[in-house]
Formats: C-alpha cells, structure tokens, sequence
C-alpha cells in the first residue's frame, strides 16, 4: 500500500510540473511583442532630448520603436527594397527599406498616438524631397541627407492630439547623384502607450481638447469633445464638481464662478467611457492690465487668411496667439489666421506672463468651387506645368500667398479627376520656375 501511496504521488507531482510547465509556453506565446520600448534617454539625460539630426539607436523613454519592416506598415509595391547588407548594430534589427533610386515612391502607416519620431539612414546623395503627411497636411522634409549616419532620427512631431493619425512618407524628387537608393527607411517611433493600426481603425473613445484650463472670476471657455468613431450618434453629458466654483453646459461651455479648483467631465451617455479637465479658477486682476478682441467668431473658406485685432492695455503688453487645433487653422504671433481644413477652431491671445486672455471661435468652410474664373497655369523648375481653373477668391489667396511665402511653405489646390472625388495637389514655393493667369 505504501508503495502504491508513493507512486500516485509522484506521478501528481510530475503532472502538476507539466502543467505548469504547459501554461507558462502558453503565456509566452500569447504576449508577443513586436516592438521595443524605451528604458533611458540619449545621453542618460533626465528628459528627453533627442532632437532632429541625433542618432538614436534606441528609443527613449516614454516611447516605443517599431521596425521598419513591420506588416502595418506600407510601401508602394516595386518601389522599395529590402536592404540588409550591413546587419545590426549598424542598422536598426537588420536592415533596413530603402526606396529605389530614380522613382517616386511612398510609404504610409496609422498610428494610435500623439507623437512620432521616424529614423531614417542619412547619406549625402540621399534626396532632399521626402516630403511627410499627417492626416492630410504637410509636415516638412525628412532630413536623411548629410554625412553618412545609420539611425538618424530624420523627422520628429509631437503635441498631436491623441488618437488615429495616418502618417505618408512621399518622395517627390530624386536626385541625379543617387548611387543606389532616394532613401531607406529605419523605424517608427510613437507614444509608449500607442500602437501601430490598420487603416480604418476605430477605437471608441471620447477626449478634450484640452487637460487643464484656467480661468479668471467671471470669463468663460469652451471644451472641445472628440468621440471616437467619428460617425458615432451618442450624446455627450458634461458636468462639473463643483458648479459654487464654475459651471458647465451640455455644450461644453466653461463659466467661471468663483477662485478654486474643480473637474470637469464629459460623458458619452449610457456608456463608461469619460474625459475630465482639470478648471483652475482665479481672482480677476484687479490691475490696469485687460484684452479684448475686435470680433468673437471669424469665418473663413479652406486655404484664404484672416485677420484678429487684439486690444491690449497698457499698449505695451506682449500679446502671445495660440490656436486649439492647427490641423484646421494655425495663427501668427500678429493674429494672422490661415484656414487649412474644414471645422472649428479656438483662437486665444493670452497677454503675457499673465492669466489675462481674450478668445475667438474660428469656422473653417469648404469652398464653393462651382464657379471658375480664370486659368492658372503654374510651370515648374522641372519644366512640368500645372493648370487649375480657379475662382477669384482662390487665384487671389494664391497671389498674396505667391508674394509672401518662401522656401518650402506650400499652397492647396483642389479639383476633380475621374473616378475620383476630389484631388488635392500641393505646389511647393521654391519648385514655381514661373505662373500665367489667362481670365475668363
């Protein structure tokens, strides 16, 4: 009996190892990481500081690096190449996409984020016209050209507003001195807590445009909610903490009530998801110090420019612009607003170094490009030439664009082309050789 008694024991204490062991090689397979994630700063400085330029063999922390062969990321078929003649460390896990020399190509990817570094190999020959799209609008060049370096960081964006961005990589020109490739692609770098998606991804959600926001006693703001998908028909509920303190209304209205601290929530209705900021409330400066602005809303068509006059006393005070969305419209520091695509917008003057502010809503429409005026007609210095029939108001927007832009700053043009709906060209200012206007 005692040796029956030992066996049975035994043979438990070899099943209970099995299983274990079974488990374990289920876990691992089930957590796979294809990425990697940030653990120390270049330089071991104590945040980051990395900048455009540096080489970046690893990313920093707070971000995670994704190869440039990762399956969410697409090249333009037979336009780019494997490379993997040098193995790491001198490239990034072993090679590299390199885009074939004397072809346009591009490259995409959407990401779920709010900033991104691309790492590129950098070479003298490389081309100069890589240029980058975040959902749409122009972001600069990749700068992968110079002396020889793997690992460049080529391109840096942050303060995006966290969610689904589509990211394009679009070589536009190649170089005549190119020895074998326009370019080759590293990695990806993007938020720690983001990821790599596939087009269309949708995850649901609801955000603010704004974590914090500070009022003096007796002003007002608005917070802009975002619900994620965008299609979705739910009604947002907002509410505040403490309503002695300030106050909010089902449209995301912000009264100031009285000095204090409290949270403002919106809420999709029947569902968990929320978003809050954070309302720090002020006594009203008793001071000689005030701004107000000449107009409270400001209409403007995609691409034309308009005008908000500040009003500041004393005279002297600086006057510091700040839009809540660039990707609808941007503002100078002398209240120049741009339009870039359709939506609405808060423009803040904020007098500096002071809580002292003044705020104006900006709506962005769509033209009306049914009634056409003129033909233009743009030749480029690589001898092609561009025509689009325009209405006054474009033609005019492109003339004083013409007149004071420079460099690489950029002018819309949109128009149709069978089978598609509409198509948006971007003429770059150093590329115009020369322009015809012919009226009708």
């Amino acid at each position: 009996m005692s040796k029956l008694l030992k066996k049975g024991f035994i043979y438990l204490a070899f099943m209970l190892v099995a299983l274990v062991s079974i488990n374990i090689e289920n876990a691992s397979a089930a957590e796979v990481v294809d990425y990697e994630e940030g653990v120390t700063n270049l330089n071991n400085t104590l945040e980051n500081s990395a900048v455009v330029g540096d080489k970046l063999t690893q990313p920093e922390i707070g971000w995670k690096r994704y190869d440039d062969n990762h399956s969410k990321i697409n090249y333009e078929d037979g336009k780019w190449v494997r490379y993997t003649t040098h193995a790491a460390p001198s490239d990034y896990k072993k090679g590299s996409m390199a885009a074939k020399k004397n072809v346009t190509a591009k490259m995409e990817f959407w990401f779920l984020g709010s900033k991104i570094n691309i790492i590129t190999n950098r070479e003298p020959s490389y081309t100069k016209d890589a240029l980058v799209k975040i959902d749409g609008v122009d972001h600069g060049y990749l700068q992968s050209f110079g002396s020889s370096q793997a690992q460049t960081l080529a391109f840096k964006k942050d303060g995006l507003s966290f969610g689904i961005h589509k990211v394009e990589v679009i070589i536009t020109n190649t170089p005549s001195n190119v020895v074998a490739y326009n370019l080759r692609i590293d990695a990806i770098d993007i938020d720690a807590d983001g990821s790599l998606v596939d087009e269309g991804f949708v995850e649901e959600s609801i955000t603010l445009d704004r974590n914090a926001l500070e009022l003096v006693e007796g002003s007002q703001d608005k917070l802009i909610a975002t619900i994620l998908p965008e299609n979705a028909s739910k009604k947002i509920v907002w509410s505040s903490s403490d309503e002695n303190i300030a106050t909010v209304d089902q449209n995301g209205n912000v009264t100031a009530i009285k000095e204090g601290i409290v949270t403002v929530t919106a809420k999709v209705e029947n569902t968990n998801l929320t978003a809050s900021s954070v309302v720090t409330v002020k006594k009203q400066n008793i001071g000689s110090e005030s701004i107000t602005l000449d107009r409270n809303v400001l209409e403007l068509l995609e691409g034309s420019q308009g005008k908000i006059i500040a009003t500041v006393t004393p005279d002297t005070a600086k006057v510091i612009w700040t839009s809540s969305d660039e990707s609808i419209a941007t503002v100078d520091q002398n209240g120049n607003v741009t339009a870039i695509r359709e939506g609405q917008a808060i423009i803040t003057a904020k007098i500096e170094n002071t809580d002292i502010s003044a705020t104006s809503t900006v709506i962005v429409k769509k033209p009306d490009i049914s009634y056409s005026s003129a033909i233009l007609s743009i030749t480029l210095v690589n001898g092609i030439t561009k025509e689009y029939d325009v209405t006054d108001t474009v033609l005019n927007n492109y003339l004083n664009w013409f007149e004071s832009a420079q460099g690489t700053s950029t002018f819309k043009f949109s128009k149709t082309i069978s089978p598609y709906k509409k198509v948006t060209e971007y003429i770059v200012h150093d590329k115009i050789a020369s322009f015809e206007v012919r009226e009708y």
